[in-house]
């Protein structure tokens, strides 16, 4: 993290230098059709985008205030295994160079296994878990007369969370609940490279918290696309996300990963 360059808004400034260099080696016809394919609509364009993030969970969680916080080292198999609900889902709206996004997910899940209870007096766990992250970006795209596009974003993200714990033992047992809310600031970064035909590739990644709120939150996507269509465009790759939040009687350090399958509908 300390190398600027390493991370998702760093890629995103070197690869905006690039359709400059590829137009001046290209022949003028293929950067002439190019440069009309990728010229931004002055009307507004919108999109929505549904989709599965299949992702286990590693970190720390602490609810009960005097005991040891409880590792998580949740398999995709214990959280499909613990699931109550989610949804999950984007949007996004567009005007020449102006870019807008929004992202909302709602998780429910309950386990009693995947959890490392470091407190001797307790041999079995279950933990319920409610979270919300609604994130919120607004950017400029810097990159968009050749094959690659590029759009840099700054915004927030609210996160809910609701945990509630239960830990028992032979001689003791313990439970608690916490309800938390904060708002993380962020920048962003997205990119999409196209990789001839129908298929093309995509990068999104953000980091922010800066000790406002979460001590540091940083995720990136990685994505293969195909278009099956002017309007519908299928996506798979994979997605991290870490949160550090660390306030009073409520420890969140979590890291999530896992397989992203989604569905875009341009209009």
């Amino acid at each position: 993290m300390a190398n600027w360059m390493s991370t998702p808004l760093g890629l995103a400034l070197l690869l905006a230098a690039w359709p400059d260099a590829a137009r001046a080696q290209a022949p003028e016809a293929d950067t002439t059709a190019a440069s009309a394919s990728a010229e931004p609509s002055k009307d507004w364009e919108f999109a929505t985008i549904t989709y599965v993030w299949l992702a286990g969970a590693h970190g720390d969680v602490d609810v009960i205030g005097p005991v040891e916080p409880v590792g998580l080292d949740l398999s995709l198999g214990d959280v499909i295994h613990g699931f109550k609900f989610a949804f999950m889902g984007a949007a996004e709206a567009r005007r020449d160079r102006l870019v807008f996004l929004g992202d909302l997910t709602f998780i429910h899940l309950e386990f009693d296994e995947g959890i490392d209870i470091r407190g001797q007096d307790f041999l079995d766990a279950e933990l319920d878990s409610r979270t919300i992250d609604v994130t919120a970006l607004a950017g400029y795209r810097i990159a968009d007369k050749g094959p690659v596009v590029v759009d840099l974003l700054g915004g927030a993200r609210a996160n809910f969370f609701k945990n509630s714990l239960q830990l028992s033992g032979p001689n003791r047992e313990a439970e608690g609940s916490v309800s938390e809310t904060w708002f993380d600031p962020l920048i962003a970064a997205r990119m999409r490279v196209p990789l001839g035909g129908k298929w093309g590739a995509s990068l999104y990644g953000d980091i922010g918290g800066f000790g406002v709120a979460s001590d540091l939150t940083w995720q990136g996507v990685a994505t293969i696309d195909f278009d099956i269509s002017r309007k519908f465009r299928l996506q798979a790759g994979w997605r991290y996300f870490k949160v550090d939040y660390d306030k009073g009687d409520f420890l969140y350090r979590v890291a999530q990963s896992g397989l992203l399958l989604a569905v875009r509908y341009q209009f």
